[in-house]
């Protein structure tokens, strides 16, 4: 019999990080990738959008700020622990508003972002080329967030893969999760094509695809997929060094050797991996009125990744609220790399049974999704 503490089903980098925390902390661990879960992760442009992505009062904001500053210790720490550099890139990152109509919501963040950290300083349009001398002038102004840096996401999903493998972590690659194992209200394993395997904790981390293995619960929260299409662009010298960021949602990260990673579309309720010719034109058409220098460049590749969302744009993490032994960590939306660091942590705290890290997660939990008959007593 295979039976382990602890099975993840997610092979992306919140369920690599939360097995790599747990196997850490002495757990047996198996962890189940689909070679679905992780495409998110892989196809996502590696923004640590701590300050980017808040524009008033959210319970997410605090974790993500810490998150962010975990980066540099996680930088060393997993280059220790797996080999692999994760590229930490520390020029910043501007947010612009791209015409006038943004200008005005823009401001309102810069207000609201500025009050807690005076770093956060506010750029006129002929201010903008200073600080990017690769940018256009022609803007209706921006703002300048020096701690949100960047990484390349697919070397911190994969180093935190080989982490977890290094701790001990049992990994099932290309081993798809068919249903999971319940019995009297209590989940104790997970069936799969080559059998089933057991465990005392189930944790449901498959990103856009978790909740469809909820379906014989009586319960999935609503996180639904969100794809993003992506194109990278080759530039010859001088490039950008600042990641940018429209008010619109276009971004450009520069990556080593010139790359420009330029995202991403949004279409809601699809896992079509396609690239369309229209989504391409957009990001490229956007990307370049604030860049122009990337016309110059050459077109490297394309591709699509599929991000989780929850109705509420909140993480989904904590325990199902009919299944004992079962938890969910899902619905990081486009901020799962900068999450995955904090996440692992938390996730073990909270298995573990720290009550403060119960209280601080309480926001994010599944049951707050249940109606007021869903979480009535019979």
């Amino acid at each position: 019999m295979k039976k382990y503490e602890y099975i993840i089903v997610g092979g992306g980098v919140i369920g690599c990080s939360t097995a790599f925390r747990l196997a850490k902390s002495g757990c047996t661990v198996a962890l189940f990738d689909s070679n679905f879960a992780g495409k998110a992760s892989l196809a996502a442009g590696g923004m640590l959008g701590a300050q980017n992505e808040f524009e008033r009062e959210n319970p997410l904001m605090d974790i993500a700020l810490q998150s962010r500053e975990m980066f540099e210790d996680i930088r060393g720490e997993l280059l220790e622990e797996s080999g692999i550099d994760i590229e930490l890139r520390t020029a910043g990152l501007l947010k612009v508003a791209a015409s006038e109509e943004d200008r005005s919501s823009l401001l309102d963040q810069y207000q609201f972002l500025s009050k807690k950290d005076s770093s956060v300083t506010w750029l006129e349009p002929y201010d903008v080329p200073v600080a990017e001398p690769q940018m256009t002038a022609n803007t209706a102004g921006a703002i300048y967030l020096e701690k949100d840096n960047q990484v390349k996401a697919p070397l911190l999903a994969r180093a935190f893969l080989k982490a977890a493998v290094n701790a001990g972590v049992h990994v099932y690659e290309q081993m798809p999760v068919h249903s999971l194992l319940i019995q009297n209200g209590q989940a104790y394993g997970v069936e799969t094509r080559t059998g089933s395997f057991y465990a005392g904790r189930i944790i449901n981390a498959a990103g856009a695809w978790s909740s469809s293995l909820l379906t014989e619960t009586g319960f999935a929260p609503p996180v639904t997929p969100v794809k993003g299409e992506c194109i990278s662009v080759k530039l010859t010298n001088p490039a950008p060094v600042k990641t940018v960021f429209a008010v619109d949602g276009c971004y450009i990260v520069p990556k080593r050797n010139n790359e420009m990673l330029i995202g991403a579309t949004s279409t809601p309720d699809s896992f079509d991996p396609s690239v369309t010719a229209g989504g391409i034109r957009s990001l490229l058409n956007r990307a370049a009125c604030l860049l122009p220098i990337l016309d110059t460049g050459t077109i490297e590749r394309t591709w699509s990744g599929v991000r989780p969302l929850a109705a509420d744009h909140l993480p989904v993490i904590g325990s199902h609220p009919f299944i004992d032994g079962l938890y969910l960590c899902t619905g990081h939306y486009r901020n799962g790399i900068l999450l995955s660091p904090i996440t692992g942590v938390l996730m073990e705290k909270y298995l573990s049974g720290c009550p403060k890290t119960a209280e601080r997660l309480a926001p994010f939990s599944p049951a707050r999704f249940l109606t007021k008959k869903e979480a009535s007593p019979v």
